[in-house]
């Protein structure tokens, strides 16, 4: 009797024993999912030229960066871009985006063209120093919206991308990072040079836009250090007009004029 107990206590305690070690062993470890960059170079001075078209809204921009390590707009005296909008996140975000998820491996023709790649959203060229060429085509965006199928050109590896990234690169083409209008007055005459009291003397800004876009100004005339006068002016990039002003006064003396920097001398006798 004492040893059917025995072996029953026994058997009771292996069960236990395998329900605790069920119960506390160690979870195996997850395993890792690397996701993979869809195309990568480490360096974004690497980076020498840019191309973007986006073929069904008929559109592109080109850029490319001088000597100074800026970006321009490839085009013949193309200005320098917006550095508010491009500073250093662009060229990092082209450096090669990590992929959503891989989507297919090896696509037929049939699902290539289901997610658009017979007519790309958005094509990128970029060419690095090296001369090592990256070709990325978009294609449709998914049924959520929230990323767009994506490969290297003549690959058939399909992943996916995010949409904010998709978002801030075709903005540069919709939108070009154009820098803002500026005004300089790059003369500054008077007639007389020296006037006499209480009769008018003709002070002209010859005022051009230097910067990439049209804008307006407030050209402002200052006489010793205070506005006198104020015209509006509008400029597209690059244009230039004549400003005048007429200035009477009636005190003898030197006075300072001034019209956005450039200064001179007045003198009424």
């Amino acid at each position: 009797m004492k040893f059917r107990a025995i072996i029953v206590l026994v058997v009771i305690a292996a069960i236990l024993g395998v329900t605790l070690y069920a119960v506390t062993r160690p979870e195996p470890d997850e395993p890792v999912v690397t996701i993979p960059y869809i195309w990568d170079f480490e360096e974004i001075y690497d980076l020498k030229h840019i191309t973007l078209e986006m073929p069904r809204l008929g559109l592109s921009e080109s850029f490319v960066q001088q000597d100074d390590k800026q970006f321009y707009f490839d085009v013949e005296n193309g200005s320098i871009v917006d550095t508010k909008r491009w500073g250093g996140g662009i060229p990092l975000l082209l450096s090669g985006p990590r992929a959503d998820r891989v989507l297919v491996k090896n696509a037929t023709d049939a699902l290539l063209a289901e997610y658009g790649f017979n007519s790309p959203n958005l094509l990128i060229n970029l060419l690095l120093k090296d001369e090592t060429v990256y070709d990325i085509e978009l294609g449709n965006a998914t049924p959520s919206g929230k990323t767009y199928y994506v490969r290297l050109a003549g690959l058939r590896d399909i992943y996916t991308v995010d949409s904010t990234w998709y978002d801030v690169i075709t903005r540069l083409v919709t939108e070009p990072p154009y820098p803002p209008a500026s005004f300089i007055c790059e003369n500054l005459t008077l007639n007389p040079l020296e006037g006499t009291v209480n009769q008018p003397v003709s002070i002209t800004a010859e005022m051009v836009n230097t910067g990439a876009v049209t804008g307006q100004f407030n050209v402002e005339l200052k006489v010793n250090g205070v506005v006198e006068a104020t015209k509006t002016i509008e400029l597209a990039r690059n244009q230039r007009t004549m400003v005048t002003f007429t200035v009477t006064k009636a005190t003898p003396g030197t006075y300072s004029i001034s019209v956005s920097g450039k200064t001179a001398k007045l003198v009424i006798k």
